[in-house]
């Protein structure tokens, strides 16, 4: 099972990467999931072309149970998300890196941000979850792939509350 996800944000495209960009916004997510933003960082300018490198730490017990098997302690996790420049529409495209440091799994994803309009985005996530673990590997993948697709729903979801919280 590849990740894959649609939602509707109900904001338009340049105030969603505006926050995206935002360290404020990625302290808010941090904060909403329980984990620490350990640095964040953009390079370029969000209204072209630019890249946001986030990374945060965590408890191993807010993963999966057979995460907790493999993982001990706290695990820290770098997010490198590659923004283009916007579309004649306004639509963005994120293609995004997540590497989990303390064990052998990481993601690919892309993000498309499709404009609806001025009040209106559909935010389409694919991705997918790889681990180098033998044995244990594909019931590892097979438990990150839908608590990554949580955490994609909780990104759209607390991204249109910090905007009509923060403008």
């Amino acid at each position: 099972m590849a990740l894959e996800a649609e939602t509707v944000i109900s904001h338009d495209v340049d105030k969603i990467v505006a926050a995206y960009a935002s360290r404020d916004f990625h302290q808010h997510l941090a904060d909403t999931v329980g984990s620490t933003l350990e640095s964040f960082e953009v390079s370029g300018d969000p209204a072209h072309a630019f890249e946001v490198t986030s990374k945060q730490s965590m408890s191993v017990d807010r993963l999966p149970d057979i995460a907790r098997k493999v993982i001990k302690g706290q695990v820290t996790v770098t997010v490198t998300e590659r923004w283009s420049k916007p579309d004649a529409d306004g639509s963005r495209r994120s293609d995004m890196d997540v590497k989990i440091h303390t064990a052998p799994v990481s993601a690919a994803a892309s993000q498309v941000l499709h404009s609806r309009g001025s009040s209106e985005t559909l935010s389409t996530v694919r991705g997918e979850v790889s681990t180098s673990i033998p044995l244990i590997g594909k019931k590892l993948k097979s438990a990150a792939e839908p608590y990554m697709k949580k955490l994609v729903a909780v990104q759209s979801r607390e991204v249109a509350k910090w905007i009509e919280q923060n403008g």
